[in-house]
């Protein structure tokens, strides 16, 4: 089976939350299905993950179209399968295996996905979400809004599944917080390339037209709101590096730029991505949790920091009304400095309520791999 993920296309980089997915997706299949993804590093990925890693050293197009060949079932997904706010070929790209699944006579399935709303999606997007998800036997959403929208544009219901972001998968891997402890994680990120253009950031830069300087205001709001925490509440500040590479603004660059604007840059440190574990294990020693990245509230909640979501999407918002977390929404500006104060004090109260919404997201992860043994591997394993 061939999987869209794309969290190996970084060539000496990473993506976190990709990684989490598809982990916890291979875990999902073990013993049911042979699973496949386009790699960067193919040796690699079938050396650290046990995964058939498919080469795009020829492009990505011929990578995808060797992944469908080689495959009885596509998968796409998890994460978020569309929207145009980082590059206008986003969308076209995540959903180019469902038409290449329907082309090759392959069974299609979406697993775990979410969607874009409304900005975020040109107007010529609905109508290519229609037709190529439509294509799908099956889609698996991970949130409330982006199953309502499948059904807006005409997907039957019955081929809509509401479950949650296959990461939920590794909650039985880790124990449920609250974390006690004097350390905050904090997961910052540059998104000043978010701005609807043709080009991904990646090939503007390889073209010499990636003209926007870093996001230093940015930075800064972080230092300070950090610093404010460590004066207030002392302790240390873990930075997280979800992102590395060059698909994006780097996550480990941004974190750089936030501790050098620190007045007190001796209480942080900055985890950069060795394995999954690893990562994890740093951040389930951390109280609370503030991000940008989706993944690190997810994470968060898998492994049991309290999420503070600094949200550039809806998809963080999306996630935060899922989980029950709304009041921990802190978008930037002088407010985020009281909802981080209560998140700090309130963890272990918050935990009381999110344990059982940890409990429920754990559970809807599980539906999809039934879902997709139903509907697309069933006949590929019949006698």
């Amino acid at each position: 089976m061939f999987t869209s993920s794309w969290g190996q296309l970084e060539a000496g980089g990473s993506n976190i939350g990709d990684l989490a997915i598809l982990v916890a997706q291979a875990r999902a299949l073990s013993g049911t299905a042979r699973l496949g993804v386009l790699s960067a590093d193919p040796a690699e990925t079938e050396r650290s993950l046990g995964i058939r890693g498919i080469s795009v050293r020829g492009g990505r197009l011929r990578g995808l179209v060797s992944g469908v060949l080689w495959s009885s079932a596509v998968v796409v997904g998890g994460g978020e399968l569309v929207q145009d706010r980082s590059s206008l070929l986003y969308t076209p790209f995540n959903l180019l295996p469902l038409v290449l699944a329907r082309l090759f006579g392959r069974p299609a399935f979406c697993w775990g996905i979410g969607l874009g709303q409304g900005r975020e999606l040109a107007p010529w997007t609905p109508g290519m979400i229609r037709r190529c998800v439509g294509f799908a036997r099956m889609s698996v959403v991970r949130d409330g809004p982006s199953g309502d929208l499948l059904e807006r544009l005409g997907i039957p219901g019955h081929r809509i599944l509401r479950g949650s972001d296959a990461a939920f998968g590794l909650c039985t891997d880790w124990s449920a917080g609250p974390v006690l402890s004097d350390v905050l994680g904090a997961a910052p990120r540059d998104v000043s390339n978010r701005r609807g253009r043709l080009l991904p950031l990646e090939a503007r830069r390889r073209m010499g037209l990636a003209g926007e300087p870093p996001d230093d205001a940015a930075a800064a709001w972080w230092a300070s709101l950090l610093d404010d925490h460590l004066e207030k509440r002392g302790g240390m500040i873990r930075l997280f590096a979800f992102h590395t590479g060059t698909l994006s603004n780097s996550d480990d660059r941004v974190c750089e730029r936030v501790r050098e604007r620190m007045r007190c840059p001796g209480e942080v440190e900055i985890v950069r991505a060795g394995s999954l574990e690893d990562f994890m294990r740093a951040l389930s020693e951390c109280r609370v949790m503030l991000t940008a990245p989706l993944h690190g509230a997810i994470l968060s909640v898998v492994c049991g920091p309290l999420p503070v979501m600094v949200p550039y999407s809806s998809k963080g918002p999306r996630f935060m009304k899922e989980a029950g977390l709304e009041e921990f929404l802190a978008p930037a500006g002088e407010g985020s400095r009281e909802v981080l104060g209560r998140a700090w004090s309130e963890a272990g109260a918050a935990w009381r309520t999110l344990a059982a919404s940890r409990e429920r997201l754990r559970r809807l992860a599980g539906l999809a791999p039934g879902a997709l043994f139903e509907s697309c591997l069933r006949e590929a394993v019949a006698p």
